[in-house]
């Protein structure tokens, strides 16, 4: 790695951390503040050898005429210089290096009003490299890191990587009444297959509560059960979590919320217009079992109707393929991602840690 020029002014320094990282850390407001000053020609001045412009940030970096005029036809010259020059390792395109360009042309304008961004970018980046406190290192095992933003469940510590869930459980854990119903409720549909998230059952002690609840409900689940009883209005983390999950689809359209009366209340207004299984109703008690297993399993990819069947040893070997392909197609669409090739999407998924 090249060694940085020792001509940086002392007003507008960054961190010694911050000269060595990568200019890819930059985000769009600092990239757009940097193109806003540079994109504009400037005069070539007598006392400089450089246009000090992007033209000038080009010839420093060594890039040949054709190039330059290349970034020149862009839309966005210095944004164009900027993507390509992180692909030359060559180059070194880091901060540091950008820093002392910027000196060479003079261009102390550019560097005092990116500066805040710059150094905001460098601090967020930095962040995500800390080291655990000493407290959350003892709960590592086995190079198991605990970081809050990743670990939130028992299974998340025993599978070494963050666990993926059909439903998240809304309802009042200081309840005895509901969570008797709870029990029978998991016991049913985990017989089926399903993949369940209880608090107070699932979730780690010492975290943030509401802010695990948040991330469970918006990233690792795909259906939220409410379940609705006199408890559960007196439930302050109920009222957050099912209002918390409405937001996330207002009409219910994508993230899906069942209700399900365990005993007679007034319906929130926020779910008086979603369907709801009614256990309250004896007569019905084993329709509406059906009717929530059913519901789960229509979001969950790990289901197939042979799992209801007894199917031989042959049958499910032959499914198991499907099966596969339908949760890698499940976990592509959670995260929002397009990619030509499913098991790498598949493979950064299962793997964050």
């Amino acid at each position: 790695m090249a060694i940085l020029p020792d001509i940086v002014s002392e007003k507008m320094t960054l961190s010694k951390e911050g000269y060595k990282l990568p200019i890819s850390i930059l985000n769009m407001t600092a990239r757009k503040k940097l193109a806003d000053m540079l994109n504009p020609e400037r005069e070539l001045d007598d006392t400089l050898e450089l246009i000090p412009d992007y033209t000038g940030l080009a010839e420093l970096l060594n890039f040949r005429y054709e190039e330059i005029r290349k970034f020149e036809n862009s839309d966005n010259p210095t944004r164009a210089l900027l993507e390509e020059w992180e692909k030359h390792q060559d180059k070194n395109p880091c901060i540091g290096q950008l820093w002392a360009h910027l000196e060479k042309l003079q261009r102390h304008d550019v560097m005092e009003d990116s500066l805040k961004y710059i150094n905001s970018d460098i601090e967020t980046e930095l962040r995500r490299h800390e080291k655990p406190l000493p407290g959350c290192s003892k709960l590592a095992e086995k190079n198991v890191l605990i970081d809050d933003q990743l670990v939130l469940t028992h299974a998340d510590i025993i599978h070494k990587k963050p666990q993926y869930y059909d439903v998240f459980v809304c309802w009042n854990s200081e309840s005895d009444t509901d969570a008797a119903f709870v029990n029978m409720m998991a016991k049913k549909l985990e017989e089926k297959k399903c993949r369940l998230c209880i608090p107070s059952r699932d979730d780690l002690p010492g975290q943030a509560m509401f802010h695990a609840y948040a991330t469970l409900i918006k990233i690792r689940c795909r259906l939220m059960i409410i379940v609705l009883s006199d408890e559960y209005l007196k439930s302050e983390s109920c009222d957050f979590m099912t209002k918390f999950a409405h937001s996330l689809s207002p009409a219910t359209k994508q993230k899906r919320l069942v209700p399900v009366l365990v005993s007679k209340m007034e319906i929130p207004n926020l779910l008086r217009h979603v369907t709801l299984c009614d256990f309250t109703k004896e007569d019905m008690m084993d329709w509406n079992w059906c009717r929530l297993i059913k519901a789960v399993k229509d979001v969950s990819p790990y289901w197939d109707e042979t799992d209801d069947k007894k199917a031989s040893g042959s049958n499910n070997s032959v499914n198991a393929p499907k099966k596969e392909k339908k949760a890698r197609h499940f976990l592509t669409r959670l995260f929002g991602r397009k990619s030509k090739n499913n098991s790498q999407v598949t493979e950064n998924v299962q793997n964050p840690l």
